[in-house]
């Protein structure tokens, strides 16, 4: 035996404070002491998430043995330096307590008991072993050690135990993942079988049902064992801290659960593949707040399941930009907060699992912005509906479900078609584009582009090369003029007479028109979505306008879907690329500006910069009032300065408030149309607007 250690009479003193705030009571969280010089965290098994709770240089003290005791409400470690118990309050305060007829051994692994109120610890070796320390100061051997077994007997690689919160028994898994029942009662030890994993588990867990969590030192990794099952198996659970020194303890009378307060993200896809917290479904805490996908991240208390928050209400992250189909490449933008992990699994097969095999993006390191990215389907993916699993985290390695400490999982219903037909999205298949109007042409106006503002997506499916179908979607999303527009897509390079025009059809509000949108005697098809705008929408009291005031941002009164069935062989490749060609024309009936004398009606139009007006349109129109436009060269509907009357943006974008210049609202705006579009190519963004200039509902 090493000579016993000589306490300093100050460090003693100094050691014994009065500790008067136990922990009000059975805490959910688990608790985890790492570094040489004990550092105490506090850990969410379910995601993994951990953060430093105790104050700033805790102590200086080496820690081993956490544990936490049900009787009194305390945590309790090991100090193998100065051979003592190390007490600790719900402030963190240290207590040092010293045992007596305890060896001189560094103990790494140990519980207290729910049975009884007694500390044991373990340290392998021959000369070493299983010892029990008991906590009751009513006891005759308060603060006496015990040697329960010895090392000769139960010599295991084993780094932490835990007591079962009902059984009586200890539990533990070596290296080897072999699990171990241990009946401290009768000092025997029982190989219950192995758990499927192996490693250096240095922290063990119990909840209330009976479930014993085990974190791998080397990767951190978390994983759950139903002790109650004959044979055992250990099922990654969360991604938790990695440590050379870990060591863990939290009460087993309480559950694991999410956080009462919202703060992790949850799946939406049908709980078959694992989506809900009670199985084990793919979840992200909030970690610092930093990393998600898309805009912004929903934090629930559960997994809303299929049937319950839509996913479009959930998912702003990944938009496809053409469809899947079997051995194909298929395209889709992912939009990143921060560096993360990109994780992406597809139900191929189609039989309610994402199988690893099934994974099709894995650990692809991406940083903050948006990203163009692809996958290829496998061969045997089947035909019909499915769906895509995609998860964006710090660590990597991450499995189709179970926890991660931040990011963010999104799930996507998406359907299989055949490889000869590509179904393709602007600007992606849950994301709108925005359209934005001055409707003053030819005069400039006060330029706050929100006259007309829609939010529209385009959706075309194309078999054997040949175009088959276009449906046209969307809402307006404001409108803050006077003037009367009706609205319309033209489809250059589509024929008129290469459509179906009595099949085609226009919804608005959710109601079928009784009505062919299709204007005839066009030479391009081209399909009016509304002779007058005005007739859809209202201000709404004490605003002027609609949704371009503050105050005024009332629900969307307005939405629309036109679905247009092509009839004739016409090529994908010989129409017009998104977005075609949507513009404004004049209401029958109602005068524009003083430039016209009249109302103009039909011959009146606005384009996107550099289209071409239809026919309809008067010629002599162009040139007049602050109009630049040069036929000749191509180029229409801009003034001398080269700016617009209509802004195309791929996002959903936020307008300007009105009779707020759009160079008020987004400074760098006049610089990217003047540079023609070579600078400032993310002008339009949320983070390059004035934010009390743009309009925010």
């Amino acid at each position: 035996m090493k000579p016993k250690k000589l306490i300093p009479a100050l460090l003693l003193a100094s050691a014994l404070p009065t500790l008067a705030t136990p922990f009000s009571s059975c805490p959910d969280e688990a608790f985890l002491i790492q570094d040489k010089y004990a550092q105490l965290y506090g850990i969410q098994l379910s995601t993994g998430f951990y953060q430093n709770v105790a104050p700033t240089e805790w102590t200086d003290m080496e820690l081993n043995a956490l544990a936490f005791n049900t009787h009194d409400q305390y945590l309790y470690a090991y100090n193998d330096k100065l051979r003592a118990i190390v007490k600790i309050d719900a402030e963190y305060r240290t207590e040092l307590l010293f045992p007596s007829d305890l060896p001189d051994h560094d103990f790494i692994a140990g519980d207290i008991a729910v049975a009884e109120n007694a500390y044991y610890v373990y340290r392998k070796g021959s000369d070493k072993g299983l010892y029990r320390i008991s906590l009751d100061p009513t006891a005759a051997d308060f603060l006496k050690a015990s040697q329960v077994i010895t090392g000769k007997a139960f010599e295991l690689d084993i780094f932490d135990l835990s007591f079962h919160p009902y059984d009586g028994m200890a539990y533990t898994v070596d290296k080897d993942g072999d699990l171990w029942k241990i009946n401290v009662a009768t000092a025997t030890a029982i190989n219950v079988g192995n758990t499927g994993v192996n490693g250096y588990f240095g922290g063990t867990y119990f909840d209330i049902n009976g479930n014993l969590y085990i974190a791998n030192n080397s990767d951190g990794y978390i994983y759950r064992i139903d002790t109650q099952q004959p044979t055992p198996k250990a099922e990654l659970f969360s991604y938790g801290p990695s440590s050379s020194n870990n060591d863990g303890a939290r009460c087993p009378l309480a559950p694991v659960n999410v956080s009462e307060v919202p703060d992790t993200d949850f799946g939406s896809a049908p709980d078959s593949y694992g989506t809900s917290f009670a199985n084990n479904g793919a979840r992200h805490g909030r970690g610092d707040g930093t990393l998600y996908l898309g805009e912004a991240v929903n934090y629930e208390p559960d997994a809303y399941l299929e049937g319950g928050a839509s996913a479009t209400e959930q998912n702003d992250g990944v938009a496809l930009i053409n469809n899947i189909a079997p051995y194909r490449y298929t395209y889709f933008e992912v939009t990143a907060s921060a560096k993360g992990e990109l994780n992406i699994w597809g139900d191929w097969n189609q039989n309610g699992v994402f199988d690893d095999d099934e994974q099709v993006i894995s650990d692809k390191t991406i940083d903050a912005g948006k990203h163009l990215i692809h996958f290829k389907a496998p061969k045997e993916t089947l035909l019909g509906e499915t769906w895509l699993r995609v998860r964006l985290s710090s660590p990597d390695h991450v499995t189709a479900t179970g926890g991660v400490a931040d990011g963010e999982v999104e799930d996507y219903k998406v359907t299989v078609e055949a490889a000869d037909t590509l179904t393709t999205f602007y600007p992606g298949a849950n994301r709108y584009a925005t359209l934005a109007f001055e409707d003053n042409w030819p005069l400039t106006g006060d330029y706050d582009m929100n006259d007309v503002v829609i939010k529209y997506n385009i959706k075309t499916v194309t078999v054997a090369d040949n175009i088959a179908s276009i449906k046209i979607s969307g809402h307006v999303a404001a409108m803050g003029a006077s003037y009367h527009n009706g609205f319309a897509f033209r489809i250059p390079g589509l024929p008129t007479s290469g459509i179906n025009s009595l099949a085609t059809t226009l919804t608005v509000n959710g109601f079928l028109q009784p009505y062919s949108p299709v204007e005839p005697e066009r030479r391009d098809a081209t399909v009016i979505i509304a002779q007058d705008l005005q007739d859809y929408v209202t201000s709404g009291e004490a605003c002027k306008y609609y949704r371009t005031e503050d105050g005024c941002g009332s629900g969307i009164q307005m939405s629309f879907e036109i679905n247009i069935p092509v009839s004739g062989a016409i090529k994908a490749d010989d129409i017009d690329e998104f977005p075609f060609d949507p513009f404004l024309f004049a209401t029958e009936g109602y005068e524009r500006n003083y430039v016209f004398g009249e109302a103009p009606g039909r011959r009146f139009e606005i384009h996107l910069k550099d289209k071409a007006p239809t026919e309809a349109f008067q010629q002599n129109f162009f040139g007049r009032g602050d109009d630049a436009s040069d036929p000749a060269r191509d180029e229409y509907f801009v003034n001398e300065n080269g700016m617009p009357w209509a802004l195309n943006i791929p996002y959903d974008w936020n307008h300007p408030l009105e009779y707020m210049d759009i160079k008020w609202a987004y400074p760098q705006f006049h610089e990217h149309v003047t540079s023609s579009g070579t600078s400032n190519k993310g002008w339009y963004k949320k983070s390059n607007a004035r934010s009390k200039n743009i309009f925010r509902k």
